[in-house]
């Protein structure tokens, strides 16, 4: 299970609420509660992070950015506010709030028996103040700030994965779920022990950010 710290409203400013709990499980794997700090995003809640499980033995915990990417992963993520690296200046950074724009897609294929698990995601967002990227925004700065917004989204995800299968050897995802077509029964899927062979998968992500056009009349 996920266990989340106090949770906030869905108004970016509101204060904080009570508790709250939530939850996830992919191919028989199970997560647990994780003290990781303050979350450099938010998903209405703070001081988030996962413990993962395998076989009921602790295998390791997430970091807040990588508890971010499974709930995007498992599309359970509602909005969220992710801090990203200026295109035009690496020593400063560009605060958005993103919300799901569509369920992420996956999709498994099993190459000479080896997992290949491929992940596309799009978000919507704004930027959080029009003073931190300038008072005189143009579609060219914007289109700039997508792609390093997309790239490191992208970047985020795919290290996440990879971690899972490498380094946890866990399917806490569920991406198993999506491999079930590629067996004719049920038996079959089992006999090929999706759980064990996790670890060999490799992936493919795509990860697209898209600034509400909005922004560029507003500034909010």
């Amino acid at each position: 299970m996920l266990f989340c710290g106090s949770p906030l409203s869905s108004d970016e400013n509101s204060s904080n609420g009570g508790s709250s709990e939530g939850g996830s499980s992919g191919g028989g794997e199970s997560s647990g509660s994780s003290s990781e700090g303050p979350l450099p995003a938010n998903n209405g809640i703070e001081n988030i992070g996962l413990a993962v499980f395998k076989h009921d033995r602790l295998v390791g915990k997430l970091t807040p950015t990588e508890t971010l990417c499974h709930l995007i992963i498992t599309d359970k993520l509602k909005n969220c506010r992710l801090s990203i690296p200026d295109p035009e200046d690496e020593n400063k950074a560009i605060d958005m709030f993103l919300n799901s724009d569509a369920t992420p897609k996956i999709k498994v294929d099993l190459i000479n028996g080896t997992p290949y698990i491929r992940l596309s995601v799009k978000m919507n967002s704004r930027i959080a103040s029009i003073n931190q990227i300038s008072e005189h925004i143009t579609q060219e700065r914007i289109d700039k700030i997508e792609e390093s917004a997309s790239y490191y989204l992208q970047t985020h995800l795919l290290n996440y994965l990879y971690k899972t299968a490498k380094d946890f050897n866990s399917d806490i995802s569920g991406t198993g779920k999506y491999a079930l077509n590629k067996f004719k029964t049920n038996s079959d899927f089992n006999n090929y022990n999706w759980l064990d062979n996790y670890e060999n998968s490799f992936f493919n992500v795509e990860a697209k950010v898209n600034i509400k056009s909005n922004f560029l009349l507003t500034g909010t």
